[in-house]
């Protein structure tokens, strides 16, 4: 089996949001998110699909997918880590998130070809599946109480096994006590709302200081969070393993970050509980793998990040089911609830769960007559700020 071919198809799905500074009109938020598939084809007809989500990344990363045409084309498909190693070794420079999104659509797409070439799931060739259902959450804002209550009350009516919120979203200055106080109130009321046996999940987006994040985790403790992701900027392992110590909290973090590489000094100081690589960015299905097999020896669990499309998610899941220290995985319901446009899957969500393919390759069926055409914008810039016009966010 030879690879004969390779495409790409980027394009925008609608997040249904427009949210803007009413003091200067930017966005606060982003309107559409960018998808980037990649088709490989070869001699005996089977194709495989991987995604290379980038968000406002696409472009390089696509770019980056078509330059290496002649590493993969003429090449076996089946070799895949080899593959993979080999297009990383010709190039001098190592790591980071454009080179990271474009292997990761190309592992994807390997395994995909791979599996469907022995007709087997592609969990099957990295070593069996350890589960055949995933632990799954879904998210919402927390602009408002009652709208956060009524979000959290909805995804857990369509059988999540949690809720994600973003909290400190409306300080106006590092040491805000009134959104420290806000996003308190809205864990309480959806904790009161949903119950015990409801994870609650809070992400403050890498942006709050340390000690912002530690008066937040003080206040939430009584309602049990399962987790409290990315509290300190990514770039101090110092900062992360202090608010992780002081924390009544368990501190998740991971996904601005890409390599074995970038995840091992947090592994090796135990720096947080929980990783969260997402497979878009982390060097793909591979990478995730050799990332929860370290953290497996620090007694670290997985909660993969996952911001991408029906591709993102069959490669995470693929991860997901041979991951012994796997805890939980993030996914948009909103998008997840369209993948039907675009994919065929087997998918369903129940008890807190989504089930784990047993098809061959990643378990799913691009619709590529759907989406040849579909348009695509370039990802909006957001704006975080403080009110004296300083940056605030990540």
């Amino acid at each position: 089996m030879k690879i004969t071919s390779m495409h790409t198809h980027k394009f925008s799905v609608p997040t249904g949001q427009q949210i803007r500074d009413p003091a200067t009109g930017e966005l606060l938020c982003s309107t559409s998110k960018p998808w980037l598939f990649l088709k490989i084809e070869t001699d005996t007809g089977i194709t495989g699909w991987g995604e290379g989500t980038g968000e406002w990344l696409t472009e390089p990363v696509e770019a980056t997918l078509h330059s290496w045409r002649e590493l993969l084309i003429g090449r076996d498909p089946l070799p895949v880590a080899a593959i993979c190693d080999d297009i990383q070794d010709r190039v001098p420079w190592k790591g980071g998130p454009v080179f990271g999104s474009a292997i990761a659509a190309v592992n994807a797409a390997l395994y995909d070809i791979a599996g469907k070439a022995w007709g087997v799931a592609a969990h099957t060739i990295l070593g069996g599946s350890r589960r055949d259902r995933v632990r799954v959450y879904s998210g919402i804002a927390m602009d408002d109480v009652e709208a956060a209550v009524d979000g959290a009350l909805a995804i857990r009516d369509k059988g999540y096994a949690g809720v994600k919120g973003n909290p400190l979203e409306t300080r106006t200055w590092p040491r805000d006590t009134a959104a420290v106080a806000h996003s308190t109130r809205c864990v309480r009321a959806m904790r009161e709302a949903a119950g015990d046996d409801f994870d609650l999940l809070l992400d403050a987006h890498g942006s709050p200081t340390p000690e912002l994040s530690l008066a937040y985790a003080a206040a939430i403790a009584p309602y049990q969070p399962l987790f409290l992701e990315e509290p300190v900027k990514v770039g101090s392992v110092a900062a992360l393993l202090e608010v992780s110590r002081k924390s009544a909290v368990p501190i998740a973090t991971g996904e601005k970050l890409f390599s074995l590489r970038d995840f091992l000094p947090l592994i090796e100081a135990r720096a947080c509980a929980y990783l969260q690589p997402d497979v878009c960015h982390c060097f793909g299905i591979t990478g995730l793998v050799e990332i929860g097999r370290a953290a497996r020896e620090a007694q670290m669990l997985m909660a993969p990040h996952n911001a991408g499309g029906p591709l993102a998610l069959a490669a995470s899941l693929t991860a997901d089911a041979v991951t012994p220290n796997f805890l939980i995985q993030e996914l948009q319901d909103g998008w997840f609830r369209r993948f039907g446009d675009y994919v065929e899957h087997d998918w369903s969500i129940a008890d807190g769960h989504i089930n784990v393919s047993a098809a061959p390759g990643l378990g799913v069926t691009v619709k590529e007559q759907d989406i040849v055409d579909l348009p695509y914008e370039p990802m909006p810039y957001r704006q975080y700020r403080h009110a004296d016009g300083s940056w605030k966010g990540w």
